[in-house]
């Protein structure tokens, strides 16, 4: 049976998110958040111009259908999904700056009304105040958690389209963390070194899997409304995050993080925030999207005035855990469950989070927000 526009790109969101993850966490040490949503989000809006075999190409890359139509009309329906999950609140913003007097076609701007809700204006890239308004708008769009997204040397007298992305999450916990529990505890940057941090605890039922075959904890939070949760993977090892992160590599992220059993346990995690500047193009490019940064790529179905192509991409993310709940935000601007069955310990299992791990933060079988934390402090 064929999986539905939806079906399909849920799935493909999920294998672009496990790539994004490893190409990104390899070239960037330390604590690191990241968006592959919103990145998938702002290329998909660059996609909708592209045109002949420009779109099977940059298709593969972003890991949606081949047929346009479809992988639009998907994205669209995961985006209007997740911004309707109850009890959290969750945006999702895009808008299309053009050059003055820059003619795109209406096909593509119809595009981008009917799967994006796309908001254009017109601006003069060369006028240093473009990169002010353009960050205005990211920060009222993310509650002012990403801030300069963008500079005037971002644009020169060649830039033609800039398209951004904006997702800003707030979302309280199902069962919250009581503050009087949290404590100062040691966390271990490595085997030999630590950091005093607030750690919070609860007791409580939570789906939880051992996971041996990557030698790890996997720990869901669920937020409340029970569509969104937060997964956490603990390596066993204080030193077991890069053995850990090379496995991910190849696994099946959505099956993994749907193997919880819920169960109940102990929990042990530091309070956290983390904000991160990430320069995609490189790194997109080993995710197999050259094309859409080449000079061969076809875009003509965004304009037929000029020869255009994706220049830069860049994205800020940021995320907060506390006992109530999490913030995050990212913004990207382009310019232009394994099988197993369920645990019988005798003793609840603990969670404690005192060394390196990874999360996600997950909306079904979509990825929203990704990264590590390698030192809250």
């Amino acid at each position: 049976m064929m999986d539905t526009p939806f079906e399909a790109v849920a799935k493909g969101n999920s294998e672009f998110s496990r790539e994004f993850y490893r190409v990104v966490a390899e070239a960037e040490p330390g604590n690191l958040v990241s968006s592959p949503m919103s990145c998938l989000i702002a290329l998909a809006m660059a996609h909708a111009g592209a045109k002949g075999d420009s779109i099977p190409k940059i298709a593969r890359g972003l890991r949606l259908p081949e047929n346009i139509t479809d992988a639009l009309q998907g994205l669209s329906e995961v985006v209007e999904q997740l911004r309707e999950a109850p009890s959290v609140e969750l945006s999702i913003a895009n808008k299309i700056y053009v050059k003055q007097d820059f003619p795109i076609l209406e096909e593509y701007s119809t595009a981008l009304e009917k799967y994006f809700q796309v908001e254009a204006e017109n601006v003069v890239f060369t006028d240093p105040s473009t990169a002010d308004k353009i960050n205005d708008w990211v920060s009222n769009q993310t509650k002012d958690k990403i801030k300069n997204l963008v500079d005037s040397n971002s644009f020169d007298g060649l830039t033609r389209l800039v398209l951004v992305n904006a997702i800003y999450f707030k979302g309280p916990w199902l069962k919250p963390f009581k503050k009087d529990k949290t404590h100062n505890r040691p966390f271990f940057t490595d085997e030999n070194n630590s950091v005093e941090v607030p750690f919070m605890y609860q007791k409580t039922h939570f789906p939880y899997n051992k996971l041996d075959e990557l030698d790890a904890q996997l720990l869901v939070m669920p937020y409340e409304g029970l569509e969104l949760s937060m997964a956490i993977i603990l390596p066993n090892k204080k030193e077991g995050l890069k053995e850990l992160e090379e496995k991910l590599a190849t696994a099946d992220l959505g099956k993994l993080l749907q193997s919880g059993y819920p169960r109940d346990v102990e929990v042990y995690l530091p309070k956290f925030k983390i904000e991160t500047s990430l320069d995609l193009v490189d790194h997109l490019s080993k995710m197999g999207l050259s094309h859409i940064f080449s000079d061969d790529v076809n875009l003509t179905g965004i304009s037929i005035a000029e020869e255009l192509k994706v220049s830069k991409v860049v994205q800020k993310a940021f995320i907060e855990v506390s006992e109530e709940g999490t913030e995050a935000a990212a913004a990207t601007a382009v310019m232009l469950r394994l099988g197993c069955s369920p645990l019988l310990l005798e003793r609840s299992p603990i969670v404690k989070c005192d060394h390196p791990f990874v999360f996600y933060l997950n909306f079904k079988r979509a990825h929203v927000f990704g990264g590590r934390v390698s030192n809250p402090a």
